[in-house]
């Protein structure tokens, strides 16, 4: 395996600047995760950066793609605009350096697909990974999704995977369950579980302050 690390980071729409409005609730939590992911990539020298998050298909994106933060705005998206979680992984991920690859999953796409992917990923050079993933967006009244009981239980698994490393349990993620809960991270989840072999799991922090569940994680 070439994974050097793997890092998960929020995909909060609001950690694109603007989206949030003048107050930026989210700005300590993009300052950490660009912190996180600068650090992990100092630390470990990886040949490459790799961003992984949900899209509309399973696809490798150009660098320079044209922003879709628009979406969130106006409406008014340019055609080939990246994805909203590769834009926040864009976004997070540090200035110079070697490669980075912008990688879409689809979010329908299937454990067996997602492990593919992993797989297919963690063959090349040495990469460090960007995750970007939220648990359930299910947790309150006014969560997206609104309250579902067993939202709590579920995301209380998810960060114990995350803290463990846990592969096998990232790997079991039921999509059902998943889409029930408005777990928009499962795909780029289980593609991460498929990409990693004996590394250490650190949950660097876990918050929720919109009824959705989001996570910093360090694998290395």
């Amino acid at each position: 395996m070439s994974l050097a690390a793997a890092v998960v980071v929020p995909a909060a729409p609001a950690l694109l600047p603007g989206i949030g409005g003048t107050a930026d609730p989210l700005a300590d939590l993009r300052e950490r995760a660009a912190a996180l992911v600068a650090d992990t990539a100092t630390a470990k020298g990886a040949d490459r950066l790799v961003v992984v998050g949900s899209g509309t298909t399973t696809r490798v994106w150009p660098g320079d793609a044209p922003s879709g933060a628009a979406r969130f705005t106006t409406g008014r998206v340019p055609e080939g605009a990246l994805p909203t979680d590769l834009e926040i992984g864009r976004l997070l991920a540090p200035s110079g350096g070697g490669e980075t690859l912008l990688h879409s999953v689809a979010a329908d796409a299937s454990p067996q697909e997602c492990a593919a992917l992993g797989t297919t990923l963690a063959a090349g050079p040495s990469t460090l990974l960007v995750v970007v993933a939220d648990g359930p967006a299910t947790l309150t009244e006014k969560a997206p999704g609104h309250l579902q009981p067993d939202a709590a239980p579920f995301a209380e698994g998810l960060a114990c995977a995350l803290a463990a490393a846990d592969t096998a349990a990232l790997a079991a993620l039921d999509p059902a369950t998943c889409d029930r809960l408005w777990m928009r991270g499962r795909a780029a989840l289980q593609v991460l579980a498929a990409a990693t072999d004996g590394l250490a799991g650190e949950l660097v922090a876990e918050e929720s302050p919109f009824g959705v569940q989001y996570l910093l994680a360090r694998w290395g």
